[in-house]
């Protein structure tokens, strides 16, 4: 018998249906069904190759770009830099021409004047030796190659300061990313050179924008005054220039047209070099 009990002279036959079920038990199912999609979700899976027309040679070639839609944002570092779940897309943002070896960041790909051109293929693809570009996914070393590239070229171009120093920050990202997916497999040594580019790359972007910020028009990189005031005040602490970083950073916090979240970091970032002059 049962609650149900005389519902088979409609054609039910489920006469032993609970009536309540243990929801703990169902959240947990489902949170591993959850679980399981997730682990599923691979590198190659956001990936698709990309048609990009090199502006120094004219030629055609595919890079790999990252689906929009494929990937979440979890956060960023104090340098301001994203942080995302299953995979690192910074990976994907040098794009490099496989035929003549021309390299940019993706939002300059296109912006190649007549004279950097004619540097760039003097100076550039006279001794390029050509590239093979994986369509499968990018390891970090081959990442962080095809941001030297980037560099290489923007230094031969002779683009504006901010935007050599916008390249050595993503290039220290790139390296902080391979450190913390491929550190644990690799020895104190390399652990400890890989620290130094990036420190090395901290510094130029530093000595970069230091200089952009009198001389070049914003937004700048993408960001506007205050934003690039405060990384500016960030990269100082990571050198561990305290006096350099409060000078900038006074021109965040004393701004009342600041966003909230920029004037939260901006003294976060105070406290921080207080903390770091405390404790000597």
């Amino acid at each position: 018998m049962g609650l149900f009990s005389g519902l088979e002279a409609f054609g039910f036959q489920n006469s032993d249906l609970k009536i309540y079920s243990d929801d703990s038990e169902k959240e947990k199912l489902e949170q591993k069904e959850t679980a399981q999609q997730e682990t599923k979700i691979r590198e190659e899976d956001c990936l698709f190759p990309k048609t990009y027309k090199c502006p120094v040679c004219d030629k055609e070639f595919k890079s790999l770009a990252v689906r929009a839609g494929k990937i979440r944002t979890i956060g960023q570092d104090d340098d301001l830099r994203p942080l995302y779940k299953d995979i690192d897309p910074l990976k994907y943002d040098a794009i490099v021409c496989p035929h003549c070896g021309y390299a940019a960041l993706s939002r300059y790909f296109n912006r190649v004047m007549p004279l950097q051109g004619k540097k760039l293929r003097a100076e550039v693809q006279s001794q390029f030796k050509g590239l093979h570009l994986s369509m499968k996914c990018y390891s970090y070393d081959e990442a962080i190659m095809h941001y030297k590239m980037v560099l290489l070229c923007d230094v031969v171009g002779g683009v504006k300061n901010s935007r050599k120093a916008y390249t050595c920050l993503k290039l220290g990202w790139v390296l902080r990313g391979k450190e913390e997916n491929e550190g644990p497999k690799m020895t104190p040594e390399e652990c400890e050179k890989l620290r130094a580019e990036e420190l090395e790359c901290i510094e130029n972007a530093y000595e970069g924008y230091k200089m952009a910020f009198s001389s070049e028009n914003f937004p700048m990189s993408g960001m506007d005054e205050m934003t690039v005031s405060y990384l500016i005040a960030e990269l100082a602490f990571e050198l561990e220039k305290y006096r350099e970083s409060l000078q900038m950073l006074s021109n965040v916090i004393g701004n009342t047209a600041v966003s909230p979240r920029l004037k939260n970091k901006a003294i976060d970032l105070k406290e921080r070099i207080r903390e770091k002059v405390k404790n000597g």
